[in-house]
This record gives structure tokens, sequence and C-alpha cells, in this order.
């Protein structure tokens, strides 16, 4: 809403504007533009508050030096001077609407100067600077600038201050001259991330802007500094920038926003405050463990280090999920630990060989709001937690990890206490000349890391005492101890109303990641894993895909567990069960990251096995050649070549009689270690009288067969 006084200030121009006059039907209003000469002029309401909605308008804040002044602080001879002019001017001031237009303001003034014997100039300069400076009878004072009080600089054209008590000279006359060459220099040498100190940058400022370059008689140049009455002395520029700047400025101009933000800012809240109960909100975020894995297909093999996603209840502080896998902080690792956030935990540790109750770990709920980084929680698979299961997503600012401090303390928990202690831990001076490398040391593989990660959640909700936690008035009259299970469970029946349970399967098809999945002969592939299915086979899905090729699916999976995936969208079921093939089941139980790195490790073996392949067939070739060439030596020195009628007519009876050489030679003999020779090929000739030999072997075969 419009009122008198505001300043309006258009955004383009950078131009000022106060309102001075508003008519009583909200239609009309009159307006002077600041630090101009202008007479005031009529504007439409409607227009301004266009102009406003369409952001072409904003309401700046006014100058508030006018409103500062002290009664006590004026001079006498100001006060006088004001309370003459309101007296002279009064009645013509008061006069609204009439003193706005031109006509009426002429003979208004006519009038006055008739009264005060004052100029016309005059006159206008006092009513434009009452108009201008808030319509207030302080508006009338001689000049403002020229006033003492805080924060109103004094004019003078010599030095202020006390005078020097040492040395001859006091500094220079700081003009507005020099106060540009200060705002310069400050920007230059001393607002940077350099960070330079500012006795650094006084003296960056003195020899570049109060020294000059003068030639010795060498004909060398030198810099000489002006004489000291015209350098200032650096407690002028101390004060000068004591002035201009508060402390926030300066950090922030020499650390950076995200560094004062983090690092810097006040510290006047917690992350809890005003949280009405358990699930109120979860904050969840990422980390890298200081620890190196084993595989668990050759334990041989480093795998790397895990990626650590917990989620935690802000009000309880109890660890409601986790997830620990390979894969970079992304949208997959946030929803497998915001899906275990909603599983039963029973189940959950019983995966791992951990048996606990009901009781040990009550978190299987989706909460009211969640708190995370903006590079998970602003992707597009978010739209699914927001509409089906109606969860509230809040996003950090970049670099502002302390908005997470409850998680972020939890991750500094883990890697001090936890992973310092385990095989395979980095150390601060493993990438020092000849300090040990701590990779070598890994023993432990995903599967025994989360079981241990489990461990810890466990102890951290059922044992550990919070040191730092600030219990409310009712925790302390009902003797509540600040362990995380007692606060939840407390909660639960004081606070509680924002927790929600989902089943199971709805959890999954919400927060599983999903992928598109290919059907071939062979099975559903996906990652090159192959899965068979009961709904696929009633489809001839496979028979479909080896005659017309393959095509693609929907598939949900969850990526600690391939042994299965989930088809999505088949029809009248939410989803159908996949299994893993039966020759795939070295894959069984294994978590996608391991499966793929087993997948790239094999890949590299055959391409580090690949020159020594070529090297073979190379090898073979050559073989094959010196075979082909002695078998082409022997065909030219046949004795007795044959036409090609005769070469190619009697086939059948060469076949026979090679192989019944073949036979002869080839025969099994107990106790006969006199095995005859091989002969050549080239030995054996074929012609007729060997055909007639061959006739007899033929009827002596026969007659034996039916002997």
């Amino acid at each position: 809403m419009i009122s008198v006084n505001n300043i309006l200030q258009d955004i383009n121009t950078g131009d000022k504007f106060r309102v001075l006059w508003l008519s009583q039907d909200n239609k009309i209003t009159f307006v002077i533009k600041l630090d101009t000469n202008d007479f005031p002029f009529k504007m439409s309401l409607d227009e301004i508050k266009e102009q406003l909605e369409d952001g072409i308008l904003i309401v700046a804040a006014d100058d508030l030096s006018a409103y500062q002044l002290s009664e006590h602080d004026l001079p006498e001879q100001s006060r006088a001077f004001r309370d003459s002019l309101w007296e002279q001017l009064g009645g013509l001031l008061s006069s609204e609407p009439e003193i706005y237009d031109r006509a009426i303001r002429g003979k208004l003034i006519k009038e006055v100067l008739g009264k005060t014997g004052m100029s016309k100039n005059t006159v206008y300069k006092h009513i434009k600077r009452y108009w201008q400076r808030g319509k207030n009878k302080n508006a009338l004072l001689p000049d403002f600038s020229n006033l003492g009080g805080p924060g109103i600089k004094k004019k003078s054209d010599q030095k202020l201050g006390r005078p020097q008590k040492y040395g001859d000279s006091a500094g220079k006359y700081i003009d507005n001259a020099t106060e540009k060459i200060f705002e310069a220099s400050v920007k230059r040498y001393y607002h940077t991330r350099q960070e330079h100190t500012f006795k650094a940058a006084y003296e960056a400022m003195v020899k570049e802007y109060f020294s000059k370059e003068i030639a010795d008689s060498h004909g060398k140049t030198k810099r000489e500094l002006l004489p000291p009455d015209q350098i200032p002395t650096i407690n002028q520029f101390r004060y000068w920038y004591g002035k201009k700047y508060s402390i926030n400025e300066t950090l922030r101009a020499r650390k950076g926003d995200v560094t004062y933000n983090l690092s810097y800012r006040s510290i006047t809240g917690k992350s809890d405050t005003k949280l009405m109960g358990p699930g109120s909100k979860y904050q969840i975020d990422a980390t890298v463990g200081d620890i190196y894995l084993v595989s668990r297909f050759n334990r041989a093999d480093i795998i790397g280090r895990p990626i650590l996603y917990f989620v935690i209840d802000a009000f309880s502080r109890m660890v409601t999920g986790l997830h620990v896998g390979l894969e970079g902080p992304s949208w997959t690792g946030a929803m497998m630990a915001l899906a275990n956030a909603a599983s039963d935990k029973v189940k959950f540790c019983a995966g791992y060989g951990i048996e606990i109750t009901e009781a040990d770990w009550p978190c299987h709920h989706i909460p009211d709001a969640i708190l995370g980084d903006r590079g998970e929680m602003e992707s597009k698979l978010v739209e699914s937690l927001i509409n089906s299961l109606g969860v509230r997503i809040e996003n950090a600012p970049p670099y502002r990890a302390d908005m997470k401090g409850i998680v972020e303390q939890y991750f500094h928990t883990i890697n001090t206490t936890v992973t310092a202690f385990l095989p395979g831990h980095v150390k601060p001076d493993m990438s020092q000349r000849g300090g040990h490398d701590y990779r070598l040391d890994a023993k432990l593989d995903l599967q025994q890391f989360t079981k241990i990660i489990v461990e810890c959640a466990l102890y951290h909700n059922n044992e550990h005492l919070l040191d730092s936690f600030e219990r409310n008035e009712d925790m302390i009259r009902d003797d509540v101890p600040s362990i995380p299970i007692k606060l939840w469970e407390w909660g639960i029946s004081n606070r509680s109303g924002l927790l929600r349970s989902f089943t199971e399967d709805v959890v999954k098809l919400c927060l599983l990641p999903t992928a598109k999945a290919s059907v071939t002969a062979k099975g559903i592939r996906y990652k090159n894993i192959y899965y068979l299915c009961d709904f696929a086979v009633r489809e001839n899905w496979f028979e479909k895909a080896r005659s017309k090729g393959s095509f693609r699916v929907d598939i949900s999976y969850d990526p600690r567990d391939m042994s299965q995936i989930y088809l999505r969208n088949t029809g009248n079921a939410a989803y159908e069960i996949c299994f893993l093939a039966d020759w795939q089941e070295k894959y069984s139980g294994k978590y996608l990251d391991e499966i793929i790195y087993l997948q790239e490790s094999e890949k590299m073996e055959k391409q580090e096995y690949s020159p020594k392949k070529l090297q073979a067939r190379i090898n073979l070739s050559a073989k094959i050649d010196e075979i082909i060439a002695e078998a082409t030596e022997q065909a030219k020195q046949t004795s007795m070549p044959k036409s090609k009628a005769k070469r190619t007519g009697n086939i059948r009876a060469n076949r026979e009689r090679e192989k019944e050489e073949l036979r002869r030679k080839e025969a099994f003999r107990l106790n006969d270690t006199d095995v005859p020779a091989v002969e050549s090929n080239s030995d054996l000739q074929a012609d007729d009288n060997d055909l007639l030999y061959l006739d007899l072997i033929k009827k002596n075969a026969e007659e034996r067969k039916h002997d």
C-alpha cells in the first residue's frame, strides 16, 4: 500500500521519487523527484501500483539522517533559522493539494513574498527541500551535511582530528578525491581473497597514489614519496575504513560469502528449533568413508572408498536410515537411504546377521519434511517422493553444510571414532613421501563394513548420551535422558503426529531407482545381468525379441541386492518380480556396485590380455602358412601327375583306402609298444592294382561280418 513519504525507485534509471500527497479516493498522487530541482508532478495511483507489480518500481528505504537529529545537538542558530522559516512558510506548505498546482502555487507564493520579503528563488529552494527531505520541520534546517551527530560527516577545508603528538606532519586533509583513492585501494589491495594485511594495503596505496617517479644522476628511475603533509597517515586510512565498512562487510569481502556464512556468521539458532516431534524433519547427507574396501569376488582386489548416506531425525537425533555403496553422492544413494528409513529394521538387520527387536530400532516411517542437498533433492525424480508420499523437500544453500549440522556431526563421529580403527583407514601421512600406503591394509568388504555401520547406528540410537542436546522444559520435567531412543519414544508419546507408515511395496515403487532394461532372446538384460520372469514367459517376450529384435521395458531395482529386479507397468499388477537366470548365479546377493566393479575388472583383464592374444593368433597363422607351404611343395614333387578326370574320379576309392590305412595304424594293441610309424601321404599311390586290393579287403570284411 502506498503512503505519504514513501520513496519509490525506478529500477531501470535509479531515479527516486517521494510521495507527497494522496487523494481521498486513492486515484491521484503528487510526487517529487529527489536530488533534482524539479517541481512535484501528478501521477495515477493505478499506474504506480501496476509498475510496482511489474517490478518497474520498488519501495526504497528512506534517508534517516533527518530523523536522527536531536534538539539537544542542534546549534541554537540552526534551531532559530528553522523555526523562523517554519513560521513564515508553514501556511504555504500546509496548503495541499493547491500548492502542487502550478497556477495556484504562483499566487500563494506571491502572498508569502509580500509578507516575508524573501526572494522567489529562496522560497522555491526551501519548499523543494521541505518536500524532498520528508515534509518535516527539520527539513528546513540550513544543511544536514554540515551538522554534527552520529554518522554525520563534518565538512571542513582543513584536517580534522587531534594534532600529531610526534613528528611535524599529522597527515593530509581528507577530501572527496582522497576518499575515492581510499575506496579504490581497499577494493584492489584489501578486499581480496589474497587477504593482504591492512598495513600492506596502505603501503601499496601510498606507492601508487602518493609517490612519483624521478630520475637520479645515473639516469635510473626510482619512486619518491610526496611531502608528508600530502600523504594520509595509516591512522587516517584506518579511521576512514572503520566508518565506511562494518566487520561483516570486511569478512564477506576477504573470505567470500560462502566461507563467511559457514565459518564467521553469528550463531543464534539451532537446527532443531520449533520442531514438533519425531518426523517433523529428517536430515539427509552423504560423505566418503575414510577407509578402503576389498571385493567379495576377489579379496585381493581393492575397490576404493565407500559412500555413506545417513538419515537422521532432527528432533530426537535417531538414525532412521542409512545406505553404504560405491556410487558417488547421487539420487540413487539418497533414495536407498530414504527407503531404508521407511523399511522394517528387524528384517534389514537380519540380512546382515544381526538380531534385534522392533523396540531396538522402531523407525519405519516417512517424515513430514526432508532437508538435503540441492544436488540430490533438486532432481526430477524427487517428484514421486513429493507427489506420492506427500513429503516436503527443503534444500540447503550450496556450501552450507552447517544447516545440516546434526547429520554432519554424526559423519564426524563415524570417521573419527569408528573407521579410524579399521584396517584400510586413510591416515594423513599416506600422501607424504615414504609414507605407508594404507590402502594395502584393506581387509573389509562392502557387506562387512555395512554391518559395522549398522552396529554403530544401533549403539548411537540406544546407548549414546548426547552431550550438547538442549532438552526443553517438558523433557526436563519428565526426566527424559538425552539418548536418541528415549527422546524418540517421548516424542511419540507427547509430540508425535507427523510420522507416516507405508507398505514396503509402496516405498519401493516410489523410492527405488528406476531404469530401462532390454528384453533379449536370452532374458531381460540390465547392466549385462540377465533375468527371467514368469510374466515375460507367458507373454512370449523372449521369442519376440529373437524374431523381431530386443525392446525396452521399465524396471526398478535394489542396488544392495541384485538377485532380483521388478518389472513396472505390466498391466493389472503393480510390478512383476524377475529372478537371476541360472547361469548368472554368481551375482546372487551382490551389490550393484560390486557387480559393476567385477565387470570393469574383467574388461580390464581382457584389454590387458589383448596384445598376448593378438601375438598368439599371429603365431598360429604363421604355423598354418608353414604347413601350407610344405604341402604345396610336396604337391609339386608328385612323380606321376594325373589328369583332372583321374584325380576327381576315384575320390571314394581313395577315401576308403585311406580309412583302412588309418584303422590299421590307429588300432589299439594291448602290451604292444611297437607302434608302426605313420607313413607320409606321399608314399601312398592309387592305381588299378590298388583297386583290386581294396575289393579283396571289402570281400573279406563282408565274410567276417556274416560269419
